[in-house]
């Protein structure tokens, strides 16, 4: 029970991780498989739907915050989507190169870059809503007034 307890947020952001990523596949196979949409860019279209259908259960259900403002929800649905474009950025190269140059079923390709890229998204979102960090950020911007 105590391992729960201790890796309760892991836990639980793999699980909606998991939701995700397997509506980040669905949507990408129906957008390029079935309706012939370039690569790139019905992986986008997956990447954008499942970052914000990952952006509302991470903030309630994996952090447990609460939205005290709805400019307070904008910030922060806005931080999380920019530190989600590096991994956006790395999704399309990786399906790009993986898909030309593998002889594997696009879908197994996304498969695996989905584990890869859950992992990056689990941290940075873990910085973004996690309060207990929110003091490096005060400390940040203390120290950049200073130097200013």
């Amino acid at each position: 029970m105590d391992f729960l307890r201790k890796h309760r947020d892991f836990l639980v952001y793999c699980l909606f991780g998991f939701l995700a990523s397997l509506l980040n596949i669905a949507i990408f196979n129906l957008s390029h498989n079935n309706f012939n949409i370039t690569l790139w860019i019905a992986n986008t279209i997956a990447w954008f739907i499942s970052n914000v259908f990952s952006f509302f259960m991470t903030k309630f259900y994996v952090f447990k915050t609460e939205v005290s403002s709805y400019k307070k929800l904008i910030k922060e649905g806005s931080v999380f989507m920019v530190s989600r474009i590096l991994s956006l950025l790395f999704d399309n190269f990786f399906m790009i190169v993986a898909v030309f140059f593998l002889p594997v079923n696009n879908l197994i390709i996304k498969a695996i870059d989905q584990l890869l890229v859950g992992l990056f998204n689990y941290f940075s979102s873990k910085w973004i809503f996690n309060y207990k960090n929110r003091h490096l950020l005060e400390r940040f911007k203390k120290y950049r007034t200073k130097r200013d």
